[in-house]
């Protein structure tokens, strides 16, 4: 954690440095008004009132002089952690999208978001109002310490130990107090959490109408945190008794003493005034050191639950020395590769040759390991055992960014963002969203993907910006989007994740149509649980269990009268049932 922050602070070392020479120069302005003051006493005591309104005037010049220093501190610091907020958020944001998929599926989302948000703006007050504020209270804490022994060295040690009272028990409540915050911030994580699920799958609330129950589970998680925030206040608010106290019995003892100390000739009237104002000054930010601890506790807390993050490695890095194959041709080879997730094996050595510009179909049942294939592919997961080979060259070796860019797929789930259609569609695409335009390449995508059939559905055609998560489109709709910016930059590896799911059987054979016309030397690697979108491919793979149980051309397979044949028959024993019935949903 101190670690962290001293980087984050080091990289703007001139505005600290600025701060901290600020601090200096506005408590030592603020300590010349009551040697001034205390000069005044003085010569007023001793009849010389001459010299009182320059004295007067010195202490309006140094007073204004110490409030803009002070007002410089402030700049500053707030300055130093706005700019360090803004930075780790952005730093934290990147090392999120290097991270692997395992680490996301360990956290919710809402957790994510509150480091992001509430414990990053803890850093900054911890910054601007913590650092700040305590740097202050120690310099002017040392000054006035220094200048109160050389006036009378016995108020100065009855002060100073009346002063550190409230701090001894500061430093005996402080793990306490971490914890208690630490904790804080975890509960406003799983608020954030229970919120963020609620918001994104409110169409599933509503649907199953769980809206009260949902709404009880949210004020339960609400109420929890109220309890610990008012439970953290207490502890706070507790704290400044003991600061009054103190500062009362001080008050009371250093006026009793010194008024003997006076009347003894140890020291002047004047003296005495400069003495007490000194205390004066120091008390204000010596005393709100316990309003200055708690932003330093919640923004330790916050950095330390920041941190988790970022010292968590990503499992799935670019090599250091990386190779590129040239020339890129898409041959993907799989040897004796083996997964597992959770220790719950998904495939088991399995091995796979697709050769260069070939299409090759994938079929079985749910959970037989399909999609964990086009995961390791993309090296969102890394096998077990064995390997994958893209152009002869292990995909561990190759530059992470450079297999992606490579390989186009449309996934089981398609996700668009809150965004046009057109700037959904030209994702991943180096070129800008108006060149790609100007090119024809947004038109013949969408063409192809059979999804300008439905353009004038949309106001604004590619133009239209669509609802969060591409919530304002169909299904199919979405799935052909997807299509279109797979398709967009002729990828060497284009994969088909039941990519026809959601869009009707001649939607799909017409996007079939299209891409094997356009297909030139791309190689195609297509997943299906219907056999009527692989049956055109130059090899078929039946996927059971995590292994390859058969392979072949379709009619070679349906020879062999085995696991292929059966999906067959009752994938066409299902659209037959589907063709015998009544426009009105009704079997005959």
């Amino acid at each position: 954690m101190i670690r962290l922050l001293r980087a984050s602070l080091l990289r703007h070392w001139p505005l600290l440095t600025i701060g901290v020479v600020a601090i200096l120069l506005a408590n030592g302005l603020e300590l010349l008004a009551p040697f001034y003051i205390g000069q005044a006493v003085d010569a007023i005591t001793r009849a010389q009132e001459g010299g009182v309104p320059l004295l007067a005037l010195a202490v309006i010049v140094a007073a204004g002089a110490a409030a803009l220093s002070q007002f410089v501190r402030r700049i500053c610091f707030s300055g130093l952690g706005y700019r360090v907020e803004m930075e780790l958020r952005s730093q934290l944001f990147a090392h999120l999208l290097k991270l692997d998929q395992r680490f996301f599926q360990q956290i919710r989302t809402g957790d994510i978001m509150a480091r992001a948000t509430n414990d990053m703006t803890a850093v900054q007050a911890l910054i601007t109002i913590g650092i700040s504020n305590m740097g202050n209270a120690i310099v002017i804490f040392a000054a006035v310490v220094t200048l109160m022994l050389l006036i009378d060295w016995q108020l100065t040690v009855f002060s100073v130990c009346l002063f550190a009272v409230p701090h001894i028990v500061l430093i005996f409540l402080g793990p306490y107090t971490r914890s208690r915050s630490h904790r804080l911030q975890e509960q406003f994580a799983a608020l954030t959490a229970r919120a963020q699920e609620n918001l994104s799958g409110i169409r599933v609330v509503k649907a199953y109408a769980q809206e009260e129950s949902e709404k009880r589970a949210f004020r339960a998680v609400n109420q929890d945190y109220m309890d610990k925030s008012l439970g953290f206040a207490r502890i706070y608010n507790a704290l400044w008794p003991v600061f009054a106290i103190a500062d009362g019995a001080a008050s009371v003892v250093l006026l009793y003493l010194g008024g003997v100390h006076v009347v003894q000739g140890r020291i002047s009237l004047g003296q005495f005034v400069q003495f007490m104002t000194y205390l004066v000054i120091m008390s204000g930010p010596v005393l709100g050191i316990g309003w200055v601890v708690n932003y330093l506790f919640q923004g330790a807390a916050s950095l330390r639950r920041i941190e988790e993050i970022l010292d968590r490695p990503p499992a799935i890095q670019s090599p250091s020395a990386p190779r590129e194959p040239a020339p890129v041709r898409g041959e993907i080879r799989f040897e004796d590769v083996s997964f597992s997730y959770g220790g719950h094996p998904v495939l088991e050595r399995f091995s796979l040759l697709i050769p260069a510009g070939s299409t090759v179909g994938i079929v079985g049942s749910v959970g037989s390991g399909k999609t964990t294939l086009v995961r390791l592919l993309l090296r969102l997961h890394d096998p077990v055992d064995g390997r994958i080979l893209f152009d002869g060259v292990d995909v561990r070796d190759l530059p992470l960014e450079w297999l992606r860019t490579q390989i186009r797929c449309v996934l089981q789930e398609p996700f668009l963002f809150s965004d046009t259609l057109a700037r959904n569609i030209a994702l991943g695409s180096p070129s800008p969203v108006s060149e790609v335009g100007r090119g024809g390449g947004l038109e013949w995508a969408a063409e192809l993907s059979q999804l300008s059939a439905d353009l004038d559905q949309f106001p604004d055609g590619l133009e239209t910006v669509i609802g969060e998560r591409g919530i304002t489109l169909s299904g199919g709709q979405k799935q052909r989007a997807t299509i279109a910016r797979a398709i967009l930059t002729h990828p060497s590896v284009l994969v088909l994740d039941d990519a026809f799911s959601s869009v009707d059987t001649n939607t799909e054979e017409a996007i079939l149509k299209g891409l094997r016309a356009a297909r030139g030397n791309q190689t195609r690697l297509v997943i299906a649980h219907r056999v009527s979108t692989i049956k055109d491919s130059d090899l078929i793979v039946v996927l059971d269990a995590g292994r390859a149980v058969e392979q072949g051309t379709h009619s070679q397979l349906l020879e062999r009268r085995g696991v292929y044949e059966r999906l067959y028959g009752h994938q066409r024993l299902e659209d037959d049932l589907l063709q015998w019935r009544n426009p009105d949903g009704e079997s005959r």
